[in-house]
């Protein structure tokens, strides 16, 4: 241990980790700065938030917690929180920096030239918003033009909206994982259902004029993104949605 102020402490390890505990007031916010400012002076691939032993936190350190955050995120270093509450998992995604819920890690992290992130989600209808939101972040990331960006949210939240739709049986309980990747080349989502699949070559572009029960979604993703694909597994079914973006690294 390289530091402790008791709510607060630094631990020397592989990789290091800052411990919270008890009730994180006020009077800490300083703390869970110096504390990250700390580890991103120095090189480290990955640092640890561990907030196994919060009580409770104040958001006034939710939002030091934040910007520590992205503090280490610009130094290259790649942040993992474990163990946190249903409290603070929700404080922090109201700050734009969690997409998912308790269980579900979406911090981004650094991947090899690019960044990634990875949700696990409830199957239901509320996890569409989740996924939307996190796609945002990622492909923000890279030089998308404003229309580009939409036109990916669009894709993905149509995407996910086939998973949850088609990917359980009335009534049963499953999760929708979902893994987003932004390097040089572009951005890249994977969503993976428990569904049993479809053949996506009988899904027929729509006529014009002509309402049709499905397929729509499918037709979109097609049209706004490089490359729609599907896979078949024993995990379920995963479609792969790519944009391809110019040669500009990711925005930091």
């Amino acid at each position: 241990m390289i530091a402790d102020n008791h709510a607060v402490s630094v631990i020397d390890g592989s990789p290091p980790t800052i411990r919270l505990r008890g009730h994180i007031d006020s009077s800490t916010s300083s703390a869970i700065g110096d504390a990250f400012r700390r580890l991103s002076a120095h090189p480290h691939g990955c640092i640890r938030v561990d907030a196994g032993g919060v009580r409770h936190i104040e958001q006034a350190c939710v939002q030091a917690l934040a910007e520590g955050v992205r503090t280490v995120e610009a130094s290259g270093a790649a942040v993992k929180l474990v163990r946190a509450s249903r409290e603070l998992r929700t404080a922090l995604r109201n700050v734009g920096l969690i997409g998912g819920y308790q269980g579900a890690y979406g911090m981004p992290y650094r991947s090899g030239l690019g960044w990634e992130s990875r949700l696990d989600l409830p199957c239901e209808p509320r996890s569409v918003a989740v996924i939307r939101a996190q796609a945002a972040a990622m492909a923000a990331r890279l030089p998308f033009t404003p229309t580009e960006l939409d036109d990916v949210v669009l894709a993905v939240g149509e995407a996910a909206a086939n998973a949850v739709r088609h990917g359980l049986r009335a009534g049963a309980r499953g999760v929708i994982h979902v893994r987003c990747r932004a390097d040089r080349t572009g951005f890249c989502v994977e969503i993976t259902d428990p569904g049993d699949g479809f053949d996506p070559e009988r899904v027929q572009r729509p006529k014009a004029g002509v309402w049709q029960e499905g397929g729509l979604g499918i037709y979109l993703m097609r049209r706004i993104m490089d490359a729609v694909s599907y896979t078949f597994d024993a995990r379920g079914t995963t479609v792969r949605l790519i944009k391809r973006a110019s040669s500009a690294a990711p925005a930091q």
